[in-house]
C-alpha cells in the first residue's frame, strides 16, 4: 500500500508536470487528461467515489505544483542565460542553483502530501494495477530523458 501511495503521488505530480510542459509548448493538456482517465479506467472495480477522490488529489496537486513549475522554468532559463554570458556571475548562478533545490524540495513536499492522501483510496488489488501502470510510465519517461540527453551531447 505504501508503494501505491508513493506512486500515486508521483503520477499526480508527473501528470501535472507533463500537462504544464505541454501548455508551455502549445500542446493540448486534454490529451494528458485523457491518458490519466484511461489509466483510471484500467483499475479494476474502481468506484466513482474512488475515482472522484483520486481526481481531486490530482487536481489539487497540479494546482499547487504549477506555480513551482513556472518558477523552475524561469530559474533554469536564467541559469542558461548567465552561463552563456561573456563573464558569467558564478555567485548568482550558485544562488539560482540553490533556488532550484528549494523549488524541488517544495515539489517533493506536495508529491508526498498527495501520496499520504491517497493511501486509503485503493484496495491492494487496485494498487497492484496502478503500480504496474506507473512503473511502465516511469520507464518510458526515463527512456525519453536518456534519449534527449544523448541527442544534446551529439550536438
Amino acid at each position: 500500500m505504501k508503494k501505491l501511495i508513493s506512486t500515486l503521488g508521483i503520477v499526480a505530480l508527473l501528470f501535472g508536470t507533463s500537462a504544464a510542459q505541454d501548455a508551455t509548448q502549445g500542446n493540448s493538456g486534454n490529451a494528458k487528461m485523457d491518458k490519466y482517465k484511461a489509466m483510471l479506467n484500467e483499475i479494476p472495480d474502481l468506484t466513482e467515489d474512488q475515482r472522484s477522490q483520486l481526481e481531486q488529489i490530482m487536481n489539487t496537486t497540479r494546482s499547487q505544483a504549477e506555480p513551482l513549475r513556472q518558477d523552475m522554468k524561469k530559474v533554469r532559463e536564467k541559469i542558461v542565460e548567465l552561463k552563456s554570458a561573456e563573464n558569467p556571475d558564478l555567485k548568482e548562478i550558485d544562488r539560482l542553483i540553490d533556488e532550484q533545490a528549494k523549488i524541488k524540495a517544495e515539489m517533493e513536499k506536495i508529491r508526498t502530501a498527495a501520496e499520504i492522501k491517497g493511501k486509503s483510496i485503493l484496495t491492494p488489488e487496485q494498487s497492484k494495477v496502478l503500480e504496474a501502470q506507473i512503473k511502465e510510465k516511469k520507464e518510458n519517461r526515463e527512456k525519453r530523458g536518456s534519449e534527449k540527453k544523448a541527442m544534446m551531447k551529439a550536438q
